[in-house]
């Protein structure tokens, strides 16, 4: 720009030299003719026709200045008195700008020539000129008696009045581009129709600017359904804006406004849109392109596309942030001499009195079997049975005594399968491993490889599974659902302790019930308590949102701890020693806390909160040690890696984090998402990250390439609770569906195809042309043995469905031995209408 001031919007009280009017001219221009007003464009070179003939027939010469359009008004155009200026159109129209024209809101393809010179202020004189353009329309056409389609002060589009903003070119350019995708080639489409979402939204959000309400509304609601299934949390936030006001006050509009919308796009589908956009093959017919370059994989897509620019800080890629620290993801490391211990522990368990064996399938001296634990050959005097391979009779009698083979030394354990990640030192840990160890962690070490042993391996059989066999030849969990039935209080959250010894569950009506599983009397460590069958805790003065059970003894032992986090923005320890509150944590205001989660170590638990953080806290501190920023919306749920050393959070922005739980950095961004994230379970083995919401759909995310692994999809409502196998090959869900589905963690997934379908238990009939295994005369969908009808859309890796009558799942829990427990509460069927009365 010139060094002369920047001309106000509103009407020029000076004459300007030429050489600003010229530079002035070429920036409304340019502008004009990026934004799609031709209308305009075409009384701009009018009236530089009619002053062009002006100076001639009065023989002026150079006009010393220009004034805005629209100052005085009076008599014809073209006559000299009263007769106000024009600004000349510049020569000749660069490429970019013919680009943009077909489609004015993908302005992000072609960077204007003079994006650079345009001004906050030249943008301010610009949309000054087009209103009084506007209002000599509006003044023309009620000289000549033609009564406007005026709204909220605003011309609309479909009156008498013709206005100079023509919102046609938009609306049409929009829908030229969607038909040129639906019509394209089915490799291409998925990358291509990622660009139609901006499009509809600036172009939405310009009708609206202009004060074309009811045009944009129509717009809007006419287009939205094919957005739908990927945009619908933005789809609902934009449904409020009816007005300019709206799109100043609303936080996603003034995001689309002000940040970038990143794309992604192979060579070839880039290269195809720059041919549309010149004009070349505009609705005709796709040329042939190279194969050289393969389609992004819509996973790819949706990992990797939206308004990024406020989520990843700087202004690098996903990918660049991502890859930008590597990750340590083993087990956490255990002193030498609790390894020994724990070694002496077990040899001396197995060896037993008198030089018996136990646990491996050896009689004792006597040599009759009523001389074995629990008579059985595979027994141990608590009563526990070794859990043998799945390679039994019809009759379910094992074929013969199963080994198990499972190796003492707890760190060979660990690093089975483990070779290429790198483990954490002892000081990285949380808390730091102890020089000497502790009781607690004694048992907790012992019992981990009992569990080891007792454990049955789920998932496909490898040996007979075919490529697309159907989920029968799998070995699948035993499920245990407890119900909650005639809660007055009602359930808002569920949680088991690590030893399946518990249950808690919170209610909306701030208490805390407790109860136990093995049918115990819950008793205080006091002389004169008898013990109760539940037990209530009162304490918080709002709903009960989440409950953890502290993990120090692990499956050894009962826990001894109890936190709770609650809508009045606390959270609280609780002892089950005593059935008492011990110590109030407030660091969230009064910001609900959504989740709470213990350390995989204990003393130490994170929290989630409204307040669009998480924060991390030690239990013998009233104040948070941490606190975790970047989402842009409520943090919904926080996890616990193995190691101690990462913390993932979900959140209603869509998105997930992985953050350093010293350093408190983001360290890792997983999009993907199309509405809120509400549960989150990182796999045993350290490697995976599951996450889940109100999207209905599951995404595993690889922590060390932080790359979308594959998307499960089958649920038909919002996911309440994930969780995963022991051996981190099944992970289990269950929703608000009333429904706890088994999915094939290591399997490739991908769409159901027909022979999976059909292949159920060999049937293969079809319903509407899908095949139902299973299937038989007057038999219901989900009889069992048969494929459920609302399994015919799910992807590949579904093992299996199981339905509740009327109970949404709100938690799921796998044993450290793979029996899955899930709860939540019966609703029961609405009662019948009350009768009238007289």
């Amino acid at each position: 720009m010139t060094d002369s001031p920047a001309p106000a919007a509103g009407p020029s009280s000076g004459g300007p030299s030429r050489s600003d009017a010229t530079v002035l001219n070429k920036f409304v221009a340019e502008y004009l003719q990026s934004h799609g007003f031709d209308k305009v464009l075409e009384m701009f070179r009018q009236g530089i026709k009619d002053q062009d003939a002006l100076e001639d027939k009065d023989g002026e010469g150079e006009a010393d200045g220009a004034t805005p359009v629209g100052v005085g008004v009076s008599g014809r155009r073209g006559s000299a008195p009263g007769r106000e200026a024009i600004f000349r159109a510049p020569g000749p129209v660069p490429i970019e700008s013919t680009l943009k024209r077909n489609i004015p809101q993908a302005q992000a393809v072609a960077a204007s020539t003079m994006s650079e010179r345009i001004t906050p202020e030249f943008e301010a004189q610009a949309r000054y000129i087009i209103e009084q353009l506007q209002k000599k329309a509006e003044a023309q056409a009620a000289l000549a008696g033609d009564d406007a389609d005026i709204e909220d002060g605003q011309p609309q589009a479909g009156g008498a009045q013709e206005s100079i903003l023509d919102t046609s070119d938009r609306v049409e350019g929009y829908k030229r581009y969607r038909r040129w995708v639906d019509d394209g080639l089915e490799l291409w489409k998925a990358e291509l129709d990622g660009l139609s979402f901006p499009i509809f939204v600036h172009t939405f959000l310009e009708l609206i600017h202009f004060g074309f309400n009811r045009t944009g509304k129509n717009f809007f609601q006419g287009n939205r359904e094919h957005h739908e299934p990927l945009h619908a949390s933005e789809l609902s936030s934009l449904s409020s804006i009816t007005s300019v006001s709206h799109v100043r006050l609303n936080p996603l509009s003034q995001r689309f406004l002000s940040e970038k919308y990143t794309v992604p796009m192979s060579r070839n589908s880039h290269d195809l849109l720059l041919q549309w956009l010149s004009g070349a093959g505009l609705d005709e017919e796709w040329e042939s392109v190279s194969n050289a370059a393969m389609p992004l994989d819509k996973n790819t897509l949706a990992a990797s596309s939206g308004l990024l620019s406020g989520l990843v800080p700087g202004s690098g890629s996903v990918e660049g942030f991502n890859s930008a620290t590597t990750l340590k993801l083993g087990p956490a490391p255990m002193t030498d001499k609790l390894k020994e211990q724990v070694v002496r522990t077990i040899q001396d368990d197995d060896s037993g009195p008198n030089g018996a064996t136990g646990p491996n399938g050896t009689t004792s001296p006597g040599g009759s079997a009523s001389a074995l634990p629990n008579g059985h050959p595979n027994g141990e005097a608590n009563g526990d049975v070794d859990m043998t391979d799945a390679a039994q009779d019809s009759r379910g009698v094992s074929r013969e005594p199963v080994v198990q083979g499972v190796k003492l030394e707890p760190d060979l354990d660990r690093d089975m399968d483990r070779g290429d990640l790198i483990s954490p030192e002892e000081t990285e840990t949380l808390p730091p491993v102890p020089a000497v160890f502790r009781i607690a962690d004694l048992k907790r070490e012992v019992e981990a490889v009992r569990d080891k042993r007792k454990m049955i391996r789920l998932g496909p059989n490898l040996d007979e599974t075919k490529p697309g066999s159907s989920s029968s030849s799998a070995t699948l969990p035993s499920v245990v659902a407890f119900t909650v039935f005639d809660g007055g209080e009602g359930v808002s959250s569920v949680e088991f302790s690590h030893d399946s010894s518990l249950m808690a569950v919170g209610s909306p009506e701030s208490s805390i019930r407790l109860w136990s599983l093995k049918g115990d009397k819950l008793k205080a460590k006091s002389i004169e308590d008898e013990g109760q069958p539940m037990r209530k805790l009162i304490g918080h003065s709002g709903p009960v949102y989440s409950l953890s059970f502290d993990p120090i003894y692990g499956s050894a032992s009962s826990p001894q701890a109890l936190l709770s986090g609650s809508q009045d923005g606390t959270v609280r320890l609780w002892s089950l020693d005593t059935y008492s509150n011990l110590v109030v944590y407030r660091g969230h205001g009064r910001d609900p806390v959504w989740d709470v989660e213990w350390g995989p170590m204990g003393v130490y638990f994170a929290t989630a909160s409204r307040d669009r953080t998480a924060r991390l806290w030690s239990s013998d501190r009233v104040t948070p040690l941490r606190m975790y920023t970047g989402h842009l919306s409520d943090v919904n749920c926080v996890r616990f890696h193995p190691n101690s050393l990462y913390l993932a959070s979900g959140s209603s922005d869509n998105s997930c984090r992985l953050w350093d739980v010293q350093r408190g950095a983001c360290i890792r961004l997983f999009l993907g998402h199309s509405d809120a994230v509400t549960c989150m379970a990182i796999s045993p083995d350290g490697r995976t990250l599951a996450s889940a919401g109100l999207d209905s759909n599951i995404w595993l995310w690889d922590l060390g390439s932080s790359r979308p692994i594959k998307k499960m999809s089958a649920h038909r409502g919002p996911i309440h609770s994930l969780a995963w196998s022991a051996e981190s090959s099944v992970l289990v869900s269950g929703g608000a569906d009333s429904t706890v589905r088994i999915w094939d963690a290591k399997s490739a997934g991908g769409e159901r195809t027909a022979s999976m379908r059909a292949e159920g238990n060999g049937t293969g009939r079809t319903v509407n042309g899908d095949a139902v295994a299973g299937m038989e005369r007057g038999g219901l969908p989900m009889s069992p043995g048969g494929a459920q009808w609302d399994d015919m859309n799910s992807t590949a890796d579904l093992m299996t469905t199981l339905h509740t009558k009327r109970t949404p799942i709100l938690k799921t829990h796998y044993t450290p031995r793979n029996l899955c427990m899930v709860a939540g509460a019966f609703i029961p069927p609405s009662s019948a209408p009350p009768a009238s009365q007289s």
